[in-house]
Formats: structure tokens, sequence, C-alpha cells
């Protein structure tokens, strides 16, 4: 690896793209090997053993740090508690934030996730004399999918988030990060550009609040087990089980545009080494492919990975009617949502030796997971064309990250 003074630091390092990032800096890319420092911080605890992150085979140093506290009461707080606890802090180059709390109360939580990623800036700012870019993810809730229909007519462009109505862009907090972005970078050396995903399909070793691919993969595990079905290879599988898309007909056949966590990890590494073309202040859709996808296409390959026969939804015509909000079911819904059944049958991943599946799997966010192929009938895929623009290529399979994941899950023991 060449020499290199560069320092990475992420916010948020067991999430989705928080791991990946971590997994992709670690990895044998040239563009990973520009740093030479890695600092990666987490709320939960983390044990680096159980990471599944790789072992640098060059001079790479990795630090792992859990227990910040971003809601400390402002910066030079949060800075001299970063200084105490972590190796090099002057020397860091740049900033990946991945960190979201979410609250009941939609004031507060953009409240109090501006206060963490402001406290984080101005710690920055003040013991980080080198800092050269920082990068953030955003979402398409930024683009007012949490509004019942949705709120533009897709594809979906960057100039749009400008454009929400007053009401919903108070409950959203991308827009306040830009603001402190905006004020904060002001005279100073470094840039930043936010990154706009919408479904992200990725691993965590210890779980994660809202990953589909997660929630979907144990259901289909235990729903696989349950129906004699099991992913031992050297047993036949007759593929003659069927499990229903989780949804109705509308969200089967709704388009979006997913996006594997290693695509987000790789483009914001990417972005940090081109300020002049993806900084100051840009923002940037991301997703595996041009070509829109639909929940119904997609939900045959993941069942067949785990020998099930993936069909359209069951239900109803009145599960059509009405737009529903988020992670509202329909009206009468009587069938176990896929979070249901996990909850009923957990015992058997214990039965099974899985024990990171009961201690690991999807947290408060299940419900909102659940409702997801009811409350999405609408469609909301993004246009690349900003993307493409950077020089940043995407062309790949988007259903190879679901299975990538499933993989992963299982060598994790969070799945059968």
């Amino acid at each position: 690896m060449a020499e290199s003074s560069n320092h990475a630091i992420i916010f948020g390092a067991s999430s989705l793209v928080g791991w990946a990032l971590i997994d992709h800096l670690l990895g044998p890319d040239p563009g990973s090997q520009s740093f030479s420092k890695i600092t990666a911080i987490t709320n939960r605890p983390l044990n680096l053993a159980q990471s599944c992150w790789p072992t640098p085979t060059d001079n790479r140093e990795l630090q792992l740090v859990s227990g910040i506290d971003l809601r400390q009461s402002d910066g030079p707080t949060l800075a001299a508690s970063l200084a105490q606890k972590i190796k090099n802090i002057s020397t860091v180059t740049h900033v990946y934030y991945l960190v979201f709390t979410a609250i009941d109360d939609e004031i507060e939580e953009v409240a109090t996730n501006r206060r963490m990623f402001q406290n984080v800036i101005d710690a920055h700012n003040l013991i980080s004399p080198n800092l050269q870019f920082v990068a953030f993810t955003g979402g398409t809730r930024g683009y007012g999918i949490y509004a019942p229909g949705g709120t533009f007519t897709p594809p979906l462009t960057e100039d749009m988030v400008h454009n929400l109505p007053s009401d919903y862009a108070q409950t959203v907090v991308y827009p306040a990060y830009r603001e402190l972005l905006h004020e904060a970078s002001k005279g100073k050396n470094w840039t930043w550009c936010e990154v706009c995903p919408d479904a992200i399909i990725g691993f965590t070793p210890n779980g994660s609040q809202f990953s589909l691919a997660l929630h979907w993969a144990q259901y289909l595990s235990l729903y696989a087990e349950n129906h004699g079905v099991h992913r031992d290879e050297s047993v036949k599988r007759d593929g003659t089980v069927e499990v229903p898309f989780p949804g109705n007909v509308t969200g089967a056949n709704s388009l979006f545009s997913p996006v594997a966590s290693k695509t987000i990890a790789r483009f914001m590494i990417y972005a940090s080494f081109h300020p002049e073309t993806c900084g100051n202040d840009r923002l940037f859709n991301i997703a595996d492919s041009d070509t829109p996808c639909k929940y119904g296409e997609i939900w045959p390959r993941l069942a067949e990975w785990f020998g099930l026969v993936g069909v359209a939804p069951t239900g109803s015509e009145e599960d059509l009617k009405g737009d529903l909000k988020v992670g509202e079911l329909p009206q009468g819904h009587s069938a176990l949502t896929p979070g249901d059944y996990v909850k009923k049958y957990s015992d058997t991943f214990a039965g099974r030796g899985c024990l990171n599946a009961v201690s690991g799997g999807v947290g408060v966010g299940s419900r909102q997971l659940d409702s997801v192929g009811y409350w999405l009938t609408f469609d909301r895929h993004m246009s690349l064309m900003k993307l493409k623009e950077t020089g940043f290529k995407v062309d790949g399979d988007p259903v190879q990250a679901w299975l990538d994941a499933f993989e992963m899950f299982r060598t994790a023991g969070l799945i059968l």
C-alpha cells in the first residue's frame, strides 16, 4: 500500500452502510487503501472478533470505539470525549456519518438527530485541522415517500428535495443536516456531500433496526424450516412450498430503486476523493441499476434461495383500497406478518443453535418493515443522472445484494 496520511472516521459503524464502509476500507480496493487509519465508532457494543470484518493484510490501522454518546451537551464536550478515547483524532481527514436515532415524536426526532450531527461537526472543527471531506446518507424519506401516496412524480431527481411541503419537511432531518453543514463548512478547508439511497440491502453482524433484507431472511428461513424445507445442500429440495409476497398487488408492482450497502460505501469513498465534482453541498441519488425494480419480481428469487416458491400476494380487494401511512396494515388484516411470524417461532433459532438470530434480529422498526408491501404502493424510483456524471459506475444485479446478504446472515448465525 502506498504511504497515506488519510484517516477515516465512521460514525455509526455497525449500521448497514457503516459496516459496509469498514468492510470496504479494510479490503484490497485501491480507493480503500488511500487510508492508513480507520476509526469505527459505534453506540452499541461490538466485538471485533465477531464483527465479520476482514483483517487487513498491510499496515492499515483499525480502532473500534464503542459507547460514544453523540447527544452530549455540545461540540466541545464531545471533542474532549473523542480526544480521550480515540488515538490520533487530530489526524482525521474524512468523516462518514451514518447515525440515526428513531423517535416516535417526529419533531423531537429531527431535533435530536440534528443536535448529534451538529456536535460531531463542531467537535471535528475543533480537533481535526486536517479535515477534508464529510459525507452522510439521507434517503427517500427526504422525497416525501412517508406521505400517503407519495409526494413527487418519479423518476425522483435531486432538485425535488427543495420543494417538500413545509409541514412534511419539518418532520425530516435531512434539510437540517444540509443547513448545518453549509454553515459549518464556510471558510473551512473541507467540503461535503449527501448520498440518497432508497431501500438499503446489506449485512450487519448484530442486526439492524430497519434491515428489510434481515427481516425477510429471518421470516423465509423460519417459513422454510417449518414447512420441511432445509438449506442443507445434501437434502434435495423440490421447490413446491409456496410463500406469498407479504403485501398487496400494488405494493408488489410499484417501482423503486434498491441499492447494496457496499455500493453506497464505494461511492462515499469515491466522492470524498473527488471533491471538485462531488463536494460543495451536492446531493446524489444512488442505486445498483438505472432500471427500477418491483418487489413482486424480486420476491421469487429471494424465496428460491431458501428452497421456497415465491408467489403473488394473497388477500381481498380491500387490501388495495386507501393510502396507508408508514407502519399501517390494511383494516381487517389477519395473516401473520413476517415480524409476527418470526416472533412466534423464534425459539426455533435457539433450538438450532442460531443464538445470534435471537439477540441480533430487527428491532423496533419491524412494524414498518412488515407494512412495506402495503403502504409503498406508488412508484418512487430515482434518476441516477447526477451520479453517472461524476464518473462513478453502477451496473449491478439488484437481487445479488440480497443473496450476498443472506450468505453473510447464515455465516453470522442470524438465520438457519
